[in-house]
């Protein structure tokens, strides 16, 4: 197909694949336990999960077809830590904004208590002496 690492090529796969996750618990003890752990070290021994992961990756390539014939082009490039530079930036002043406002509601605040405490002591000088 002219790809050269299939591992760098990204793709989505069209069809619909359902992956389910299942845990056996046994008790200490119990007799199927030391059978369960030999299945499943002869299964890893076997090569099953590096088979698995080869054929997916076989599909993944066959799947790209002739629409990606250089793997070394400018249509991929590695996904890095500087590409998610701009949504921390944002994430910076967005913080640094809602600092400021909030810091400006609280003087906002305490400016329009004591202003009304000024304005209630005048009025009840003017009450008193009026």
């Amino acid at each position: 197909m002219g790809t050269v690492d299939v591992g760098k090529v990204v793709c989505s796969l069209d069809d619909f694949t359902m992956s389910a996750g299942l845990e056996i618990l046994f008790k200490k003890g119990n007799p199927l336990l030391d059978r369960f752990n030999i299945l499943m070290r002869l299964y890893l021994e076997a090569g099953l999960l590096e088979r698995l992961w080869t054929e997916l990756q076989h599909r993944a390539s066959l799947r790209v077809g002739g629409r990606f014939r250089d793997a070394a082009g400018d249509m991929f490039f590695a996904f890095s830590v500087s590409h998610l530079m701009p949504a921390f930036v944002l994430l910076f002043v967005g913080t640094v904004l809602s600092s400021v406002v909030f810091i400006a509601e609280l003087i906002g605040n305490c400016l329009y208590k004591r202003r009304r405490k000024t304005n209630k002591a005048q009025t009840i000088e003017n009450v008193v002496l009026g």
